[in-house]
């Protein structure tokens, strides 16, 4: 592991309190990239030891990796030390509540579950056979059902990262996305808490009066030290961090990251 920029390695530091350590998605990290490979390189340089990637990225989509394909993948990311953090396959929630998208937006999650659960058991480690996902608050519970048991069948989880949860159901946990949950007028680190057990996924993010905005700027909603406090409770090793909608994601990622690592101050 590369030291982060300041002389010191705050992952180990962190690690020491039980704080997450941070992975990053590919969704959004390379904007008009021609290859959405060019991430693994571009993560794997900054230091950080998860990825999670972008199911719905043209080289990593379920559907046209094959077995072959998807141990090159699996090598490629031992290879350069990263752990495999899941998959995130940003779905229109309404979709899952439409009829006529519903039965494709299903098959995406199923292939993206038997995906992800191949790949966490290639790359090792830690790696989390995790999907995360938006589902329609008010999606048929039927298919619902059906998600969950083919996430169970295939050894993955689903996190949902919809702030209105409905019943819980088997092979179906709870995403935490500061963003999302903000936009409701609630406070992640009480949602983390809520979640308890059925705590799946959780993702670095912020919101501002004017949107999604880069974690730890001026005018931003997130209490960093808070949310991170909640995470040493809750046990979670893991936390993806999200640079989608951000106007420069690499500058993005890495005050991020910076604003995170400050939380070991705790």
């Amino acid at each position: 592991m590369r030291p982060m920029p300041g002389g010191r390695n705050d992952s180990t530091i962190s690690a020491m309190l039980g704080l997450p350590e941070i992975s990053i998605s590919t969704a959004g990290y390379l904007v008009g990239s021609p290859s959405p490979k060019a991430a693994i390189e571009e993560i794997h340089a900054i230091g950080v030891r998860g990825i999670s990637l972008d199911a719905a990225a043209p080289d990593f989509r379920p559907r046209a990796l094959t077995r072959s394909a998807r141990r090159d993948l699996a090598a490629s990311l031992r290879r350069r030390e990263l752990e495999f953090t899941g998959l995130d396959l940003w779905i229109p929630p309404e979709h899952f509540a439409d009829v006529i998208h519903v039965h494709r937006a299903i098959d995406a999650v199923n292939q993206a579950a038997e995906m992800s659960s191949e790949l966490a058991a290639l790359v090792g480690g830690r790696s989390k056979p995790t999907v995360s996902v938006v589902l329609a608050s008010d999606m048929n519970p039927t298919d619902r059902d059906a998600i969950g048991t083919n996430a169970q069948q295939v050894g993955a989880i689903i996190a949902d990262h919809q702030p209105e949860q409905g019943q819980h159901v088997p092979g179906i946990g709870i995403g935490i996305d500061p963003t999302m949950v903000l936009m409701t007028g609630s406070s992640p680190g009480k949602a983390v808490t809520r979640a308890g057990k059925d705590l799946a996924s959780v993702r670095l993010s912020d919101l501002s009066a004017m949107g999604r905005c880069v974690v730890g700027s001026q005018g931003g909603k997130l209490d960093v030290k808070g949310y991170a406090g909640s995470l040493i409770v809750a046990g979670q090793e893991w936390i993806v961090l999200d640079v989608r909608e951000m106007p420069e994601p690499k500058v993005a990622a890495a005050l991020a990251t910076q604003a995170w690592n400050e939380a070991a101050a705790i």
